[in-house]
């Protein structure tokens, strides 16, 4: 049976079919617009263009889901509230999962005590897993670490408000020393993160992570600010091929519950 495993991003969305034995990939234009009903007209262009109707589709998106229902999504709006019995397609809906939990699965390791995958794109979300499993507290919404508040030299702001994608194109930030900053303010965030859950692995992750700078400043503070003890043992590293992270870890997840080969 074919797996189609789909992305859906604040500016694009992926789709991967998986098949006897071939991958394919397509990707759409998004946008704060972007709503339940343009998703369902794409997921049903796909069906018609690949000929699509036996297969199995699992969905990523950001923002808050809980019980797979998304119950906030500040980068696409149009989305918030979008459940399994919203989605019109031919194939059975495996799932619908936030994007970062799904990322995780992808690189997770049962082997581990503790790993955190920092995702800084659009907006910034963390995902936890123990022992292989994803650690999502107690209603569903562990890691959001881009609310956490940090106060500056201008005031409090949230990460997200510093550090993510969509800051710092509002702010046109494009000179090294200010990605720089802003990457520096995700580490700081990031220290917090590691002082509270001693990892043995970070995973960083996502558009922003592209910037030399940004990256930079990141793994700097977080080295600087994070008590040495729990930094001893942690390993950084940055997620090989990015773009197809969530698509990877939605099939790792599908398999995980025997909805995939």
């Amino acid at each position: 049976m074919y797996t189609l495993t789909l992305d859906v991003g604040g500016t694009k969305a992926l789709f991967e079919l998986q098949g006897q034995g071939h991958t394919e990939q397509y990707k759409i234009p998004t946008g704060e617009g972007f709503n339940i009903r343009d998703l369902n007209e794409q997921i049903q262009a796909f069906e018609q263009d690949f000929n699509l109707s036996n297969y199995r589709l699992a969905i990523a998106v950001p923002g808050l889901v809980r019980d797979g229902t998304l119950v906030s999504c500040k980068s696409l709006p149009g989305l918030t509230g979008l459940n399994p019995e919203d989605i019109q397609c031919k194939g059975q809906l495996a799932f619908i999962v936030n994007d970062i939990e799904a990322g995780i699965e992808a690189v997770c390791d049962a082997r581990h005590d503790c790993e955190l995958l920092l995702m800084s794109g659009t907006g910034i979300g963390m995902a936890i897993a123990l022992n292989g499993k994803v650690f999502r507290g107690a209603s569903g919404f562990a890691g959001e670490l881009g609310h956490c508040r940090v106060m500056t030299e201008s005031g409090e702001f949230s990460l997200e408000q510093l550090a993510s994608g969509e800051s710092v194109r509002a702010r046109k930030l494009s000179q090294g020393g200010d990605l720089y900053r802003a990457g520096s303010y995700l580490g700081m965030g990031l220290a917090w993160a590691v002082n509270l859950f001693n990892p043995n692995r970070i995973w960083l992750a996502g558009g922003m992570m592209n910037s030399a700078d940004y990256f930079k400043g990141c793994v700097n503070s977080l080295r600087d600010l994070a008590l040495p003890a729990p930094m001893a043992n942690c390993q950084v590293n940055r997620v090989d091929d990015m773009e197809t992270l969530v698509c990877r870890g939605l099939l790792a997840l599908m398999r995980r519950r025997g909805l995939a080969d």
